[in-house]
């Protein structure tokens, strides 16, 4: 693990890529957590998303709305130094994030009106899935998705700005859903919950999973492809129990603790909600 950490970090440095861009304020904090994803095969990649946040639009604006994708884009592992492809990606769009305000909008509709809303940097947020995708499949997918909605609208040409399914936002879609759970997470939004939660995780996986430090507590990323039969079964059997019986305990209109097998993550080193989240890696 240290090498390959080495061996990215010295490539940064040797091509002068490792300064402070966009909202990428602390690289190395970025590089530390992209060299902890999972390696991937030909077929598969990482899956790099801007969103904007919907408890975002809320302290801006005064409504939750929702998550919203404001781009996507799939760093495919047929590159050479796949890792390295993902680092750019990364810093690419840190920049296009800082500079939020002049490029994109959010629609909402109220009544019969749609009222327009620019985004500013501190309500988008750059995240990356770490569990890879399957590409391959996510596009044998959305040909075929987009093949019969291509058909359907020539049958029915009225209803074609229905029909027809962008090939280029449902291939990001597809590539969500085609994505190999490696890791599960535990969402932590309450800092005086975390010392109990590690000890539990810690209990049944015998070390302590890498974790995502963020303003309200943490995230712990646990490999539960590499359970053995006895963790998975005690994993499987407690977690989520134990998850529901905090939130009972601690819990209001918003869970304190949330059980996660599809996610996204913050990427550490970058501004996130006006605050820079931290990467810890596995403690074995």
């Amino acid at each position: 693990m240290k090498k390959a950490m080495s061996g990215l970090l010295d490539k940064v440095r040797r091509l002068g890529l490792d300064k402070p861009v966009g909202i990428m304020v602390e690289p190395e904090e970025a590089i530390k957590f992209v060299e902890f994803l999972p390696d991937v095969s030909w077929n598969q990649g990482y899956v790099v998303l801007l969103l904007i946040r919907s408890k975002g639009l809320k302290e801006k604006y005064g409504f939750k709305g929702t998550d919203h994708c404001l781009s996507i884009h799939v760093v495919p592992a047929y590159y050479e130094d796949t890792k390295f492809k993902l680092y750019l990606a990364l810093r690419r769009y840190s920049v296009i994030a800082r500079y939020s305000i002049e490029y994109y909008i959010y629609e909402r509709h109220v009544g019969d009106e749609i009222v327009i809303y620019k985004i500013p940097q501190p309500l988008v947020a750059l995240m990356v899935s770490p569990n890879p995708t399957d590409w391959v499949r996510a596009s044998v997918d959305t040909v075929s998705e987009f093949t019969n909605s291509l058909r359907d609208a020539l049958l029915t040409p009225e209803r074609a700005d229905e029909i027809v399914r962008r090939i280029d936002v449902r291939f990001g879609a597809n590539a969500m859903k085609r994505t190999k759970h490696v890791f599960h997470m535990i969402d932590i939004d309450r800092k005086d919950l975390v010392p109990e939660i590690e000890e539990k995780v810690h209990e049944i996986v015998e070390y302590m999973p890498a974790r995502v430090i963020t303003k309200r507590g943490e995230h712990i990323l646990v490999k539960v492809s590499e359970f053995t039969r006895n963790q998975a079964r005690k994993w499987f059997t407690e977690i989520p129990k134990y998850v529901n019986e905090l939130n009972e305990e601690y819990g209001g209109e918003e869970p304190v603790v949330e059980y996660k097998k599809n996610f996204q993550e913050p990427v550490p080193g970058t501004i996130y909600r006006e605050y820079i989240p931290r990467f810890k890696p596995p403690e074995r």
